[in-house]
């Protein structure tokens, strides 16, 4: 015999879903955040899920950058990733520093040549968000 929740109990089990997943996302340490957030830019960069990036991945003070330059977030986004592809993003070390956060990664891409880089985060409000796409760190010990 089948059973069926009432509409009652259904939303009841709904919302103790809800908070259970809600609850399981405040033991996360701040590491396993900074990690996430480099991911899902990973994701959105792969996606060209601009609209992503510039409302949930990039720190504001990188978005007001953009505009203060003259360019929407998106059109940034969208030039800077049109002759990106295949692109894949190895995370190494994250050092959580405060507010701060930095992540060394491994950047790949067809046609490019791989590139170690340092992706700086900041933790604000809504969460930890990437401040700077990072310095390619080959460079910088020249």
């Amino acid at each position: 015999m089948k059973a069926t929740l009432s509409p009652v109990r259904a939303r009841l089990a709904i919302s103790i879903a809800a908070a259970g997943f809600l609850l399981a996302g405040c033991g996360t340490s701040a590491r396993d955040q900074v990690k996430s957030k480099v991911e899902q830019f990973a994701s959105a960069a792969a996606h060209r899920d601009y609209g992503t990036l510039c409302s949930q991945v990039l720190a504001p003070s990188l978005v007001a950058h953009l505009k203060g330059a003259g360019l929407g977030c998106e059109d940034a986004m969208r030039i800077a990733l049109a002759p990106v592809r295949n692109p894949a993003l190895s995370i190494g070390k994250i050092t959580v520093r405060g507010s701060k956060a930095s992540v060394i990664a491994l950047t790949l891409a067809s046609g490019q040549t791989a590139s170690i880089s340092a992706i700086e985060l900041v933790k604000t409000s809504h969460g930890w968000r990437i401040a700077s796409l990072g310095s390619n760190l080959q460079n910088a010990t020249r």
